[in-house]
């Protein structure tokens, strides 16, 4: 028998592509001079939507988001 605990299972990461290409937020509508800042801060709120949807769900009902549409496994999703 071993004295060390035992660890936790590593929780699996999705594995990140690029935005879904139906991803939008207000940004993309008004800053048009900036178009390159996917910088986010931790008191970033911007508000995301589904262009498919019109939502801020997506077809399979999960959560729109800067990281939730950039995961390539979810059956929604569309690069460029």
């Amino acid at each position: 028998m071993s004295d060390r605990p035992s660890e936790a299972p590593a929780t699996e990461r999705p594995q990140l592509g690029p935005p879904c290409r139906f991803l939008r937020n207000k940004g993309m509508y008004v800053y048009t001079d900036d178009s390159s800042s996917d910088h986010a801060s931790d008191y970033d709120n911007t508000i995301f939507w589904c262009q498919k949807t019109l939502k801020d769900l997506g077809p399979d009902d999960g959560f729109v988001g800067r990281e939730d549409c950039r995961e390539v496994g979810r059956p929604c999703y569309e690069s460029e």
